[in-house]
């Protein structure tokens, strides 16, 4: 009888149909379900850093620059290689306490220049999350060359009072009490030295008080908010995002209480017609060399200065200009002060 194998023949072949197609049918269900489980991991993980990027914006970053590290020396002696008391650099002085007009008591140290008179007094700013303590190499130098020096923990660092950072919109009149006092005990000119941070607030404060007679303007920025920018792509890996520097810098003025569209450098070195020398490195990653060259053209007196330290970047020019800056530094500062 052939209609049996042919039967069943055609019934084998629709077995093998329908197994194939539960095979096929699995297949997909198996990788659709990979998906699916693949797309709600990635869901998640996006909400989680989504939301852990808001925590961020709102909560942490604002205060990265307004509440900095504060250096104690003696828990970062790798920091000081020569030491960090004054005897160190063959320094004499005395510390000092300076209250500024909103009741903060600064701290610092008094260097009286070698020999019998001082040309004037300088005051000696440092960078962001520094102190007093690393201003030493710069005040020996000074007092050798016949010039007081302060050296000054800026609010908010070292053992100055004070909670927050604001970049020079408070500190510059820091600056201006601490002249004051240089002026009524010492009774010479004075002068101020800054560095990164210490060199926006010590042409911010040029700006504002004429008694400040020459200044030396390391490695800083004309603009807050450009800075800004510079360090939050930094702490954001890389990511440039105005929209998320605008936030994190409003959230930090509400925190610390200034305005930060009014810390403007450069808009203070429109002010000053008197001696100032620029210095930066054309290798600095912190801090372009283009921000403070905008501050010196903005500067309208005759007698600044201007020098590139070829190779340097942000916190090692005076290691690569070595004796060659030195020498053009102190040029400046033996024709100061001029008034």
């Amino acid at each position: 009888m052939p209609f049996l194998p042919i039967f069943t023949y055609h019934l084998q072949k629709s077995d093998n149909l329908l197994s194939a197609n539960v095979v096929i049918f699995s297949n997909f269900y198996t990788q659709n379900m990979q998906w699916v489980k693949f797309a709600k991991v990635s869901s998640i993980s996006f909400g989680l850093f989504a939301a852990a990027g808001f925590f961020a914006i709102e909560n942490v970053l604002p205060y990265a620059g307004i509440k900095p590290y504060r250096m104690v020396p003696a828990e970062n002696p790798w920091r000081f290689p020569k030491g960090y008391l004054p005897e160190n650099y063959g320094l004499n002085g005395q510390e000092i306490s300076v209250e500024t007009r909103d009741s903060l008591t600064l701290k610092g140290w008094f260097f009286p220049a070698s020999g019998d008179s001082a040309k004037a007094t300088v005051i000696v700013l440092h960078g962001i999350s520094n102190c007093k303590e690393t201003q030493f190499g710069r005040a020996k130098l000074l007092t050798d060359n016949g010039f007081n020096a302060i050296t000054l923990d800026l609010r908010a660092h070292g053992e100055s009072g004070g909670e927050y950072c604001t970049f020079g919109y408070y500190e510059k009149y820091d600056i201006q009490a601490v002249a004051d006092s240089a002026i009524q005990v010492c009774g010479k000119p004075v002068g101020v030295w800054g560095a990164s941070l210490g060199g926006a607030i010590a042409l911010q404060a040029m700006g504002l008080d004429e008694r400040i007679a020459f200044g030396v303007i390391e490695s800083t920025f004309d603009e807050f908010e450009k800075v800004a920018e510079e360090y939050g792509a930094d702490w954001m890996l890389g990511l440039r995002s105005e929209r998320i520097v605008k936030r994190v810098i409003h959230k930090s003025a509400q925190i610390a209480h200034f305005k930060p569209q009014e810390v403007k450098p450069v808009e203070a070195a429109a002010q000053i017609d008197r001696p100032v020398l620029f210095i930066h490195g054309d290798a600095d990653d912190k801090i372009p060399i283009g921000f403070n060259r905008r501050n010196f053209e903005a500067v309208p007196s005759t007698e600044k200065q201007w020098i590139t330290v070829p190779g340097g970047g942000h916190s090692n020019i005076w290691k690569v200009g070595g004796e060659e800056l030195e020498r053009q530094v102190l040029s400046f500062l033996k024709q100061q002060p001029r008034r």
